[in-house]
């Protein structure tokens, strides 16, 4: 079959289904943001391809209702009938000058697969895609593909119901068939809800009822067989979230803008959840009838992204903030300080002996030891201070703000008493002190660089005077020592 009589098949076969500009439909928009959800991109829809032109069914993201069929991406899938990916669409000759590329909405990841429909004579034909879009590019997965398939086989059930809904009329029979078909699909979205842990609702405004997919039912733990509860629902969410929640859902009735926002949430057994909550207005002839929207679990995603979070701002072996998460709170600090007039103070720490630690004792040592001086140095930083771990023996502290300098007097003399450790081993005994150079901001003006620099003097300077004490850094050069 040529590519002219196929692309003839593919039309008569999205004429006869009469899906291509009709209205919204729920099952097809809910089916869409599954998609957005499950990839966690930017952008989703479920895109029919007429002669010119792609007509968008269903649509998440800055996406128009229609655009031309030229230097798109679905009509590539749909042409020749498989999936298809692309990580950087800058990079991709195919699409590096298309307008949607160049242009809104800028498109850099896609991840599309064909929605195919049965024909009368058998055959099956692709008429659509249902795809995933990013303005950022990404290096595709192979569960990408795996999801929009098996999203993709809920969109051709969908369109399958409909068509043959469409023709019930005619009789018995091809009602029969609807049925069936309708059923099937409901089992095949449970089956989307269940992988995406995720769920359904509908408010009635009038009826002031609610209604519930399965997965709703799930996410609140409650069985199905008692139906939607009465009473608060809202009391599942905890402070502050139940507070931000409520403003949110009467901002939507009072706008008609739609919402999304992510929450603590406690389930009819009391047990600890975060949730992805969506809510957006249902109209009939104009007039808000409903509010719907989704609500999904995402505890799982949600601890990983808090444990990884954790991982990339604290250093692994003494559970201290590393360097980086020291340089952000710092310059916290140092904004709260130009605001209120007020100064911060900033510790830096040298371990003295540190070396002959590993090197008489071992390498085990050297950590049990770095542990040791954490553990100190949590003991003594309390109140809004921050110790942190810079790398190898080097660490610093950066003060509370209600510090003043004859308390932070005390707090150092106190430390250098708390880092003076004797390490020991198979009979081998080493000493280890710190010594400690303390800057004050404003002094630097208010600048972290300055301010680190100004520190890391002081610190030598107690060095060359005499290991294990304090100094602080004077900006006429003079040093007041510690010790």
């Amino acid at each position: 079959m040529s590519d002219d009589q196929r692309e003839a098949l593919r039309q008569k076969a999205l004429a006869e289904i009469a899906l291509l500009d009709t209205p919204p439909e729920r099952e097809f928009d809910v089916l869409a943001k599954l998609a957005q959800r499950m990839l966690g991109t930017g952008m989703s829809s479920i895109t029919l391809i007429a002669p010119e032109r792609q007509w968008f069914k269903a649509r998440c993201g800055p996406l128009a209702s229609e655009t031309a069929r030229a230097q798109a991406f679905c009509p590539i899938v749909v042409e020749n009938e498989a999936p298809l990916t692309v990580a950087d669409a800058r990079l991709d000759p195919r699409f590096a000058e298309s307008p949607f590329v160049k242009g809104a909405p800028n498109i850099r990841y896609y991840a599309g697969v064909p929605v195919r429909i049965q024909q009368s004579g058998g055959d099956r034909v692709a008429i659509g895609t249902l795809c995933v879009l990013d303005e950022q590019p990404r290096e595709p997965m192979p569960s990408d593909l795996e999801v929009l398939e098996e999203l993709a086989c809920v969109a051709e059930a969908l369109i399958e119901a409909r068509a043959i809904a469409l023709r019930a009329a005619e009789g018995t029979e091809a009602h029969r068939r609807a049925v069936e078909r309708l059923e099937r699909e409901r089992r095949q979205f449970k089956q989307a809800e269940r992988m995406a842990d995720m769920g359904s609702y509908r408010y009635d405004i009038e009826k002031q009822s609610t209604e519930w997919s399965d997965g709703v039912f799930a996410i609140h733990e409650r069985p199905i067989s008692d139906g939607v509860p009465h009473g608060a629902i809202i009391e599942h969410f905890p402070e502050p979230d139940r507070t931000t929640f409520v403003a949110a859902v009467m901002r939507t009735l009072d706008t008609g803008e739609p919402f999304e926002m992510d929450a603590d949430f406690v389930t009819a057994k009391g047990n600890a959840r975060r949730v992805r909550c969506s809510c957006e207005i249902e109209l009939a002839k104009g007039k808000p009838v409903a509010l719907i929207g989704l609500i999904q679990d995402i505890t799982e995603r949600h601890d990983l992204e808090q444990q990884l979070r954790h991982q990339a701002l604290t250093d692994d072996l003494t559970q201290l903030a590393n360097r980086a998460e020291f340089h952000r709170v710092l310059d916290a600090r140092l904004r709260e300080a130009r605001l209120v007039d007020g100064e911060v103070a900033v510790l830096l720490i040298d371990l003295d002996g540190f070396k002959g630690v590993n090197d008489v004792l071992g390498h085990a040592a050297g950590d049990a030891v770095l542990r040791r001086v954490a553990d100190r140095l949590r003991a003594s930083c309390t109140d809004g201070c921050v110790p942190a771990r810079l790398g190898g023996d080097e660490f610093a502290v950066v003060m509370s703000a209600d510090v003043d300098r004859v308390g932070l007097d005390r707090k150092v003399r106190r430390l250098l008493h708390d880092l003076d450790i004797v390490a020991d081993s198979q009979g081998q005994i080493t000493r280890v002190t710190g010594t400690i150079g303390v800057a004050w901001s404003t002094a630097a003006a208010q600048d972290r660089d300055v301010l680190l620099r100004q520190a890391d003097a002081a610190l030598y300077a107690a060095k060359r005077t005499q290991k294990g004490t304090a100094q602080t850094y004077q900006s006429y050069g003079d040093q007041r020592q510690a010790g």
